[in-house]
């Protein structure tokens, strides 16, 4: 069963975490006013350069846009530290929805010309995710 940190690995290498990342930011940036009568009836008390201020200030703010620039920030220190081969294994392990089966993982490999069984890969799996979830 996947776990927290599962889910964060697999974001990470999927691109999905640096997907919320900008649709947070674009949500600050280009914030669409009501116009429901075609009068300028959207007006919020500030003016145009104020506001846009004040969003990159909320932006800035955001916990949620925070925490997922520092998880980015930390995966992507530890996953550069990496070997070649070893980035291979996780982009495996965490491959499509619910990642290859070390068979699977196995055989990619192979094909790749990149020799290591399958007992030597599951240990640099989990020692990635421990280092993961360390310091996460």
């Amino acid at each position: 069963m996947k776990d927290k940190t599962d889910r964060i690995i697999s974001d990470y290498i999927s691109g999905r975490t640096q997907a919320k990342i900008k649709a947070i930011e674009s949500r600050y940036i280009y914030r669409v006013k009501q116009d429901n009568l075609g009068i300028r009836t959207a007006y919020k008390g500030t003016a145009e350069p104020e506001g846009n201020t004040l969003d990159k200030e909320r932006m800035e703010e955001d916990k949620e846009l925070i925490g997922l620039r520092r998880t980015l920030e930390l995966l992507g220190a530890l996953y550069n530290t990496l070997t070649v081969s070893e980035k291979r294994i996780i982009e495996l392990r965490y491959k499509g929805y619910n990642g290859y089966t070390w068979y699977r993982v196995a055989m990619e490999l192979e094909s790749a010309g990149i020799d290591i069984p399958i007992k030597r890969a599951k240990k640099i799996y989990f020692a990635f995710k421990e280092d993961v979830s360390r310091v996460l």
